[in-house]
């Protein structure tokens, strides 16, 4: 009875670890009272000795179950932390009795492998999400939320604690030092003491400099799109061992994709790679009037001419330069240029942006160098012929010359108008039309000569083929008769042929015949021989015709014969042998007196009632 009792005593120690690890107090409570009242139940059948005891034992459980863990661990001690959020903990030393040493100073206190702290301070250790039990008479606790970086965000991290960063340098490599820290914290969840560390979540587009004409979607994880390159700017030198790198513009650029950057560490501007279309364009603010009907001298039929009146120009717009002749020459152009990979470091280094770029450089350029070689030439050279296409070229080889200086690379480089002022287009044109109006007589004589050529032609090809017609004819008729006579001809030859060849078929057919017939008497006699042969050779072996004969009737005899030899007398074969006795007294009575003859076998078949042959007397 004893054992039954320490054995419910220990199993009432069960509800208070269900109580320990989560279960609800007043389900464990119900645990308790049901062993409670077992264990009360057996104590009725022990001694009374044994009862008291086992009553103030269980009284002693009882109290470590509801005093202790329930109403203590439970209500006071227990503290649930929800999901996305952590336990910051300071320990303020062993409760009632004891002591602890100090955290150093800048760093927090630190904890067992099983959370207990062994220094005074804020705790390293933080836990988790879940049930966890703390004494307040040790510990202070506070429910802290998760610091949660978005998907399109960065964490810049700054330490509270540590030791100071050595002279010169602006950002801390990693943990045990205090400020900036060089590394970014990516999007996700991270458990950081608040009092430790600072972090300042900002936009993962915060490094970004300059991004001019940059499209790129909300949702775009990628921090270059297609068609950019990153050049970097190290706001301060890395000094790592294996990341190495001076302050300012790098060479190397970033290639399109994903990059978590720093924006205390570094700068990044995105610039678009390929070409870029920069046009001068003269802008116009109305036309000049100008006189409609105007008349060429030297013809004899006036014509309508209709000039395009020259437009006013916007002071200041597009390309304007004075001509070697004194003419205000107006022009529009374009360029084509670009920047590859390998020149946008340098591009940002010596101009900035790509709108520096085409602010401070293309379009100076391009302006300076067509004013300078459209200074040099007049303005009809500038309107016609080879002389416009060598200004052009030199435009292009001079703007590309110097773009390549520049470290940029030149497509094209194309003049698309040049306005030359009316009275130098009039007497250009006048002249164009008259040049024009001679070509066009000159066309429409040799437009007629070849209309009357092409008549003649196609006469001379109605008479040529009116006699191809003809000698088609001819030529059908005469090759139609010699194939019929040839025709003829080939069958007169062949039917001869066939007569030749029956009457050499009949020769052959009869020496066939006839050498076939001779075959077969041969055939015939030589078989014939043959079985004479060989019955003379079989009656030579037997000795004489005779045996031959009887031998031949000897094999033609059954196998099953069976011989018998009696005295039948002369000139009498007895072949019924059933009643050889009255036959044989009967011829005794009739031939009595006759001469006894000599007896002579004779063969007789063997009767089916197996008679015996016997002899005569």
């Amino acid at each position: 009875m004893r054992m039954i009792l320490w054995v419910t005593a220990g199993v009432m120690l069960l509800p208070g670890l269900i109580l320990w690890h989560g279960l609800n107090p007043l389900i464990a409570l119900a645990i308790v009272g049901a062993v409670v009242g077992l264990a009360l139940g057996l104590m009725r059948r022990l001694p009374r000795l044994d009862r008291s005891l086992g009553a103030l034992f269980l009284l002693a459980v009882m109290v470590y179950d509801v005093g202790y863990l329930a109403i203590w661990q439970w209500s006071i001690c227990r503290r649930e932390v929800p999901a996305g959020h952590s336990l910051l903990l300071r320990y303020k030393g062993p409760f009632p009795f004891g002591s602890a040493p100090m955290a150093g100073e800048g760093t927090l206190a630190k904890a067992d492998q099983n959370g207990k702290a062994l220094e005074i301070g804020i705790l390293e250790f933080m836990p988790g999400p879940g049930r966890q039990f703390y004494n307040p008479m040790e510990y202070e606790r506070e429910i802290v939320p998760d610091i949660l970086i978005g998907v399109n965000e960065i964490g810049v991290v700054t330490s509270k604690i540590g030791q100071n960063l050595p002279v010169g340098q602006i950002l801390a490599n990693g943990p045990g030092f205090r400020g900036t820290w060089r590394k970014l914290l990516t999007p996700g969840r991270y458990r950081m003491n608040p009092y430790a560390y600072e972090v300042n979540k900002v936009a993962k587009t915060a490094s970004i400099g300059a991004a001019e004409g940059l499209k790129q979607g909300v949702d775009d994880p990628t921090l270059i799109p297609p068609g950019y390159v990153g050049v970097v700017y190290n706001k301060v030198a890395d000094d790592s061992p294996d990341n190495k790198q001076t302050q300012g513009v790098q060479d190397k650029v970033l290639q399109p994709g994903m990059y978590w950057i720093n924006p205390a560490e570094k700068r990044l501007d995105i610039i678009s790679v390929g070409f870029n279309e920069t046009s001068v364009i003269a802008k116009r603010d109305g036309v000049k009037p100008l006189p409609e009907k105007l008349s060429i001298s030297g013809a004899k039929l006036e014509t309508r001419v209709v000039l395009q009146p020259d437009p006013i120009f916007v002071e200041g717009s597009g390309i304007e330069f004075p001509s070697n002749d004194g003419f205000r020459i107006h022009l529009d152009f374009t360029a084509i240029w670009g920047i590859l990979p390998d020149q946008a470091p340098d591009i940002v280094r010596n101009f900035g942006t790509l709108k520096d770029v085409q602010e401070k450089v293309i379009t100076p350029q391009i302006g300076s160098i067509c004013r300078i070689n459209g200074s040099k030439r007049g303005a009809v050279d500038l309107l016609v012929g080879n002389s416009r296409e060598e200004f052009q070229s030199d435009v292009e080889t001079e703007l590309e010359r110097v773009l390549k200086g520049k470290n940029l690379s030149l497509l094209f480089g194309l003049t698309r108008h040049i306005y030359v002022p009316a009275e130098v287009r009039e007497p250009i044109q006048r002249s164009n039309i008259a040049t024009e109006l001679k070509l066009t007589r000159e066309q429409e004589q040799q437009t007629a000569k070849a209309q009357a050529e092409l008549t003649e032609a196609e006469a001379k090809v109605v008479l040529e083929e009116r006699r191809t017609k003809a000698e088609t004819i001819k030529m059908a008729a005469e090759t139609t008769a010699t194939g019929e006579k040839k025709a003829k001809e080939i069958a007169a030859e062949t039917e001869k042929l066939r007569a030749v060849i029956d009457a050499k078929t009949a020769m052959v057919q009869a020496q066939i015949t006839k050498i076939m017939g001779a075959a077969e008497a041969t055939k015939v006699q030589l078989a014939n021989e043959a079985e004479a042969e060989k019955y003379k050779l079989s009656v030579d072996a037997l000795g004489s015709p005779e045996a031959y004969n009887r031998y031949i009737f000897a094999e033609g005899l059954p196998s099953d014969i069976k011989l018998g030899v009696f005295y039948a007398g002369p000139g009498t074969l007895w072949t019924d042998l059933k009643n050889l006795d009255q036959a044989f007294l009967g011829k005794m009575a009739t031939e009595s007196d006759a001469a006894k003859a000599k007896p002579r076998p004779v063969m007789v078949p063997e009767s089916t009632n197996n008679t015996e042959s016997k002899p005569a007397p």
